[in-house]
């Protein structure tokens, strides 16, 4: 019986390593996709052996094909849009790095259903503009350098054939915030966002969704700046360290809604404070304990003004 579970076990690996390996060449081999390569010349046609040299004249083919669009290695140079339904794949986010061509505009405006994938994005007015109401993922992206934003996300409902998903990302020097949403649902999970000259990442009043297992670090204003009114946000096991402001600014202006933090996160070496909390607008010591819900084992070290700050009112 040991023998055969051993030789079943040998047998079930190297199937998955066949599997794993079809999967991997699976995007540079597969039918479904449009094919761009900066050293293409001659005959263009988007195919594997005849690519295109421009990324775009791939997204309007795999548009009218109902494709997606595989980016081989090179440096781009162009301002792109990413129509209704295409998903955009890089190589590898370190050997595919498109530039903007006009830095008045975003490197990448994405529509509804898109999806971006290994990716460098820089020089733009945004890395990544999301187009209002539309449903986007972005993951394995690395977003540097923009004037504004790293990503700018437009007003959409919060649902989830909205939902704006941002993963694995490396988010940083940009000269606004790392990322900036208005209303909409959203998950955002393990990024390292710093270096940002304003904030890390904001979410404006309304915004449902999930921020966990980011590492904020660094940025010139707050790690995260949120709003209570109408929001359901969940903060999860992420680091908030060294930021030039407070580790994370809740604002209150008087509606209610909920943020909550679990007892994962850390917040440490702020320059202000780990938490700060500021009212708006009239908000009773009550209404803050019901809204913002702050789990006792969250580890809080080197805030140079405090772990939680009292309230602070501008109003």
């Amino acid at each position: 019986m040991k023998k055969f579970s051993l030789k079943f076990l040998g047998t079930l690996i190297m199937i998955l390593v066949i599997a794993f390996g079809w999967m991997t060449i699976g995007a540079e081999a597969g039918a479904n996709f449009i094919y761009v390569d900066d050293d293409a010349s001659g005959t263009e046609d988007g195919s594997s052996s005849h690519p295109f040299e421009k990324i775009q004249d791939g997204i309007d083919k795999a548009k009218d094909d109902g494709k997606d669009v595989y980016v081989r290695k090179g440096d781009y140079e162009e301002n792109l849009k990413l129509w209704k339904g295409v998903e955009l794949y890089g190589k590898d986010r370190d050997k595919v790095k498109i530039k903007a061509d006009d830095d008045d505009d975003p490197v990448i405006k994405m529509y509804d259903n898109t999806e971006i994938h290994h990716l460098t994005l820089k020089d733009g007015q945004y890395g990544v503009k999301v187009d209002g109401g539309a449903k986007a993922y972005i993951n394995d992206c690395k977003i540097i350098d923009n004037d504004d934003d790293g990503i700018y996300a437009e007003s959409a409902d919060t649902r989830n054939d909205e939902k704006l998903e941002v993963y694995n990302s490396f988010i940083a020097y940009n000269g606004w915030d790392g990322i900036y949403t208005e209303m909409r649902k959203f998950s955002i999970k393990d990024n390292e966002i710093f270096d940002n000259k304003r904030d890390g990442v904001e979410f404006k009043k309304g915004s449902e969704g999930v921020f966990e297992g980011n590492r904020v670090k660094k940025n010139n204003g707050v790690g995260l700046r949120v709003t209570i009114d109408r929001s359901e946000l969940y903060i999860k096991n992420n680091t908030f360290r060294d930021n030039d402001r407070s580790g994370l600014e809740v604002r209150a202006e008087g509606a209610e809604g909920l943020v909550s933090l679990n007892r994962k996160n850390k917040f440490y070496e702020n320059d202000k404070y780990g938490i700060v909390r500021v009212e708006k607008s009239p908000f009773s010591d009550d209404q803050w304990n019901r809204n913002l819900k702050i789990d006792g084992g969250i580890k809080y070290w080197d805030n140079v003004w405090g772990n939680i700050s009292h309230i602070v009112n501008v109003y």
